[in-house]
């Protein structure tokens, strides 16, 4: 059996400087960070290498020798054969320490084989970064712009002048983009054209007005009922029910009838209206009360209050009964100023849903607040106020 052993190399290599690039394509080729490997012998203190490989490694490590007189007895008690001797201790050191440590090998580390492949290694490194700074890929990511936003501008606004249907000019719309690589969102950048108008139309279920117009439908008149009423909605909250009512100072029946709806119908409110025709808020409030609130009550009847109640207020005699009114457009009734009308529904709430024991309760709530207020809950006799004013 021979006695042979496996050889130890060292792998030698540097870092290539400079390779940091923001500007570089990421993925680019032709970029080297590190320079070629180099394999050299390295201390295998083994076979005929070994004692001048220690010998060497003792001398360029002097504070071994010391370390070793210091604590020699120490370490021969320990039962380690290898600090039996100076050179088993160093050979000791090596592999547990020096090796790790970086721990120069010889006096003259440029001259052994290693410090020659390192400075070889070096030199690679300063050629290899001027290569780099050469390389093509380098030089940025090439635009991938095959025309400038001018032409884009130029060219889609013929398309759009062309002579041609709207699917037509969209076809050719969209053959342009992919012709020229311009994506949805460069065409909206260059045409200042909403992203969201280019994608609608560039899907494939997307009619025009004329496709949707030609199309015949068993159900169009509700489609179009639909579609109108839809409008309506979406635009009855902001229009203005004041706006057929010229400000002209000079307003007929009809005009002041319709007013008064809009107000018991609570379509518009005093500030409103006061703002509307440039008129005082209380001057409205009271020409409300006065007049629109009157014509109301004739005209519409009770029922017209809309479940809201009214607050008469007035400067007429409280218990003159100048104000005409109707039920149901149907039953006479008079009203004074400073009465309130109570709504049916809540009559009826204060009895339950019952509107006589409702009544109950009001004629109730009278016959107490009289009586807490005169001492009877009969309402007090009409008097003639001329009597008494001289």
């Amino acid at each position: 059996m021979v006695d042979t052993t496996i050889p130890e190399y060292q792998g030698i290599r540097s870092v290539v400087p400079g390779t940091y690039d923001a500007t570089r394509r990421a993925g680019s080729g032709g970029q080297r960070y590190f320079t070629d490997m180099q394999y050299v012998p390295g201390p295998s203190f083994r076979g005929d290498r070994a004692t001048y490989d220690i010998k060497n490694y003792l001398e360029a490590n002097p504070d071994l020798a010391a370390s070793y007189a210091l604590n020699k007895d120490a370490l021969i008690a320990g039962g380690d054969e290898r600090y039996e001797t100076l050179e088993g201790f160093g050979k000791a050191h090596y592999e547990d320490f020096g090796k790790w440590e970086n721990r120069p090998m010889t006096l003259n580390p440029s001259g052994s084989p290693t410090g020659i492949a390192q400075a070889a290694a070096d030199a690679q490194a300063l050629e290899l970064q001027t290569q780099n700074a050469a390389n093509p890929a380098r030089q940025g990511l090439p635009s991938l712009q095959r025309v400038t936003d001018s032409i884009i501008n130029k060219d889609i606004g013929d398309i759009r002048a062309a002579d041609a249907t709207d699917r037509q000019k969209i076809n050719q719309g969209i053959g342009y983009m992919n012709q020229n690589a311009v994506s949805p969102y460069r065409l909206s950048t260059a045409t200042k054209t909403p992203l969201s108008n280019i994608q609608q139309t560039m899907a494939p279920f997307y009619q025009t007005d004329a496709e949707v117009g030609s199309q015949t439908s068993p159900n169009a008149g509700i489609q179009s009922a639909l579609r109108d009423a839809i409008i309506e909605s979406q635009v009855r909250p902001y229009r203005n029910p004041l706006s057929g009512i010229p400000v002209d100072g000079d307003y007929s029946t009809e005009e002041l009838t319709s007013v008064t709806e809009l107000l018991n119908n609570g379509q518009v409110t005093i500030e409103q209206l006061a703002t509307y025709f440039n008129r005082p808020v209380e001057e409205v409030r009271q020409y409300y009360r006065e007049q629109g609130n009157r014509q109301g009550f004739n005209s519409g009847g009770l029922a017209e209050l809309g479940g809201r109640g009214m607050y008469l207020g007035g400067s007429t005699d409280g218990m003159a009964d100048s104000i005409p009114a109707s039920i149901n457009n149907n039953q006479p009734a008079r009203l004074s100023d400073g009465e309130f009308v109570v709504p049916a529904d809540v009559v009826s709430h204060l009895g339950n849903g019952n509107s006589d024991s409702g009544a109950k309760q009001l004629y109730g709530m009278m016959d107490r607040v009289r009586q807490a207020r005169t001492g009877m809950k009969e309402q007090g006799r009409e008097i003639n106020p001329n009597k008494f004013l001289a």
